[in-house]
């Protein structure tokens, strides 16, 4: 029994002495791998460049009369109305706005470090041609759609003519006897005045059709109520003018007698009035509204329009 223990004792002894050479070997290589990291790391990092520390920039600021314009610089673009460029190098740059196509500015811009430079974008009548030029099917559609309020004036002549004659009926004054002829005769004229819409300068519409366009539901409202007073009005008269027919064919149809007789000029009665008023009956017609008023909306109508295509307000066809 010592002699197991005494062996066991220098099992550990040597287990121990092994571990030591081991950690007297590995511990320093990993201390100096770790120091070679951080050297690295930091090494690294003071090599790279700070924002901070970095070189600065300029800024240019964007003042225009035009809106939805289109900026560019350096042929990149930078938005529709950018207002404020920042982060630009120091030095020249080309910037230009684009409006529907066209270069409406175009400019170098020298760009100085911690500064902002201004430009400023004029809408002047040179800048509103080149918008056109650009825009030529807009300006097609335009004129395509465009609703006018023209008034329209005519005269009318309305009279009338009597002949009075004494010669004898069917004889020739030259052959027979004496006698005289007059003719006296009256006119009034009149001045008629109507007003028209036009679309596109050449096309008269009608008024829903105009109420569609600029949604105008009260005339529509107004329009539909007037259908439905005339067809409401021709069914019901026409009932009764057809149910006057039939109580006529029965009142004739019935035995001879005063009742039969009364009863069949009821149905004449009834079949007049009703056919009658039918016949009589007009269909809806005249303006939905004013001159004035279709003029106010016309001209918002029109507004839209030029805003929708993208013209400007004050454009008006040539």
């Amino acid at each position: 029994m010592g002699i197991l223990i005494q062996e066991l004792d220098q099992v550990k002894h040597q287990w121990d002495i092994y571990n030591y050479r081991i950690f007297c070997i590995i511990v320093p290589m990993i201390q100096f791998v770790s120091r070679l990291v951080l050297l690295t790391f930091t090494a690294g990092c003071l090599a790279m460049p700070s924002p901070v520390h970095g070189a600065a920039t300029g800024t240019i600021k964007v003042f225009s009369e035009v809106k939805g314009i289109e900026i560019f610089v350096d042929e990149v673009s930078k938005g529709i109305d950018a207002i404020e460029i920042k982060g630009l190098e120091p030095g020249q740059h080309y910037v230009k706005a684009v409006k529907g196509g066209a270069v409406i500015y175009s400019e170098l811009i020298t760009v100085t470090a911690n500064v902002t430079s201004a430009i400023l974008i004029k809408s002047s009548g040179e800048v509103k041609e080149k918008i056109l030029e650009s825009l030529s099917k807009e300006q097609q559609e335009y004129k395509q759609k465009k609703i006018d309020i023209l008034l329209s004036k005519s005269y009318e002549t309305t009279g009338t003519s009597n002949t009075t004659s004494t010669y004898f009926p069917g004889y020739y004054y030259y052959y027979w006897g004496t006698g005289y002829g007059t003719t006296t005769s009256k006119s009034t004229q009149y001045e008629v005045t109507d007003w028209k819409i036009i679309q596109g300068g050449v096309q008269e519409i009608s008024d829903v059709q105009f109420a569609a366009l600029v949604k105008d539901q009260e005339a529509l409202d107004k329009n539909q109520q007037a259908w439905d007073n005339y067809n409401n009005a021709i069914i019901w008269f026409g009932v009764i003018g057809l149910t006057g027919i039939l109580v006529a064919i029965a009142g004739f149809a019935a035995p001879a007698s005063d009742s039969s007789a009364a009863v069949a000029a009821v149905g004449i009665a009834a079949a007049v009035i009703g056919c009658g008023v039918v016949l009589a009956i007009k269909e809806p017609s005249g303006h939905l509204t004013t001159p004035g008023d279709a003029a106010k909306k016309a001209y918002g109508y029109n507004q839209a329009l030029k805003k929708k295509l993208g013209l400007p307000e004050t454009y008006e066809p040539k």
